[in-house]
């Protein structure tokens, strides 16, 4: 019943906080910043809230790619929220809670399963896994501001006077930010991967080398952009198109698989 509670709660609040952004989307003073900051703040503690409760159980702890989907959205949601308190952010805020607000609502019919009786701190474990789920947030993350970039972009192409007056972000800002992103993320993948090979055994085994295929996929996908950028001055659409793919690629290298086992095949 908490968990239920706590997942009305958290779905609520980030409608609630979707609906006001967007509905000042264009405003040249824009949505109100501290309506939306207690919109999203009752959010996030009862999404946070929601996944004590989810992962830590008497039975042990729940590891599942629901309760994982909603730590990465977690930990997402809080980055762009705060990143927002600084910079505009108008265009990235009601993707993410609205994103958010679906999958809590979501995690209530998709089953769950206890993965683990008990977790063995291992460093070389709890580093590869931290390593990767900051890089697949702030990746994800700079696949957004390419969103953002490629709306903007085709709105001021359009010569469109409702973005010019209204309160997102200047697009070379946005730009800027969103290569900061995509260098960082790079890293942080590069890192994780060798991580992996240097901690982890059975990196090609058969039960993980689609895993690792995908990973190293998205990793060359993302690494051939940000050295494209950096040495030659990639920018634009196909740039934008390519972190999105690369992201797509990462997306199913991390969840696709668990997806398949644990809620597909399960109803068989």
């Amino acid at each position: 019943m908490l968990i239920i509670s706590l997942t009305i709660i958290a779905s609520l609040f980030y409608i609630l906080a979707t609906s006001h952004v967007l509905s000042r989307l264009f405003h040249q003073q824009g949505p109100s910043q501290k309506l939306t900051v207690i919109l999203s703040t009752v959010a996030i503690l009862a999404h946070m809230l929601l996944l004590v409760n989810s992962v830590f159980r008497a039975d042990g702890q729940d590891l599942s790619i629901v309760n994982v989907s909603l730590l990465t959205c977690w930990v997402i949601v809080v980055s762009v929220t705060t990143v927002s308190l600084k910079f505009p952010a108008t265009l990235l805020l009601p993707v993410v809670y609205g994103f958010a607000a679906l999958l809590t609502i979501a995690s209530l019919f998709i089953p769950h399963h206890i993965l683990l009786q008990s977790i063995d701190v291992e460093i070389g474990l709890v580093t590869h896994i931290s390593l990767s789920l900051l890089a697949y947030c702030v990746l994800i993350i700079a696949t957004l501001y390419g969103v953002q970039f490629y709306f903007i972009d085709k709105r001021l192409k359009r010569k469109d006077l409702a973005i010019v007056y209204s309160h997102l972000p200047p697009l070379m800002v946005v730009e800027r930010q969103l290569y900061q992103l995509l260098t960082l993320g790079t890293l942080l993948l590069t890192l994780a991967l060798l991580s992996g090979f240097i901690f982890l055994d059975g990196m090609f085994a058969k039960e993980f080398i689609h895993k690792t295929v995908l990973s190293l996929i998205a990793w060359v996908m993302f690494a051939t952009v940000t050295v494209g950028h950096l040495k030659q001055g990639w920018r634009g659409k196909p740039v934008v198109l390519a972190i999105m793919a690369a992201a797509f690629v990462l997306t199913l290298a991390y969840f696709g698989s668990r997806f398949v086992q644990e809620v597909i095949l399960s109803k068989f």
